[in-house]
């Protein structure tokens, strides 16, 4: 019966994986995943809710940008946004920024409002107005619901 091969040590398991995905290609991949999470806190929260990363093809990350005018202000700091994404992936993955216009989500309730003028207060005839419109409605919850989207409404002076 021939001898079984010596196993080597044992690899720690956070080791192992690098090797394998080293092998598979996916180690680039994955850092450059990393840009979509990183963006916000590169460029802060004015910026993100304005431009976000659309795909990144051989070094060239593409960024879609809500209007003109912030795509013209963002192209003084491409060469800025590039060096800090660099920076805090730790290697040189972008070569290039690309702006090109496009639809931003809205990431989360923090990310800063494009309208930021406070609320109007509501006079006593527009208080008055939604109360007469809501007394009709029955069921409580909606009746609240109803009477809170038209002082909503009325503040923002739609």
């Amino acid at each position: 019966m021939a001898k079984r091969a010596r196993m080597g040590f044992p690899q720690l398991l956070p080791d192992l994986l690098r090797k394998q995905l080293a092998g598979l290609g996916l180690a680039e991949r994955l850092r450059e995943a990393e840009i979509w999470r990183l963006w916000p806190e590169v460029v802060g929260p004015a910026v993100a809710s304005r431009a976000q990363p659309l795909r990144i093809i051989n070094g060239t990350l593409t960024v879609a940008v809500s209007s003109p005018a912030w795509m013209q202000e963002l192209r003084f700091l491409t060469t800025m946004m590039k060096e800090k994404l660099n920076d805090r992936l730790g290697v040189v993955l972008i070569k290039e920024i690309v702006l090109r216009p496009g639809t931003i989500e809205k990431a989360s309730p923090s990310a800063v409002e494009d309208d930021p003028t406070p609320p109007k207060v509501l006079n006593e005839q527009q208080k008055a107005f939604i109360a007469e419109q809501v007394a009709g409605i029955t069921d409580p919850e909606i009746r609240a619901a109803f009477a809170e989207l038209m002082k909503t409404t009325f503040e923002r002076g739609h």
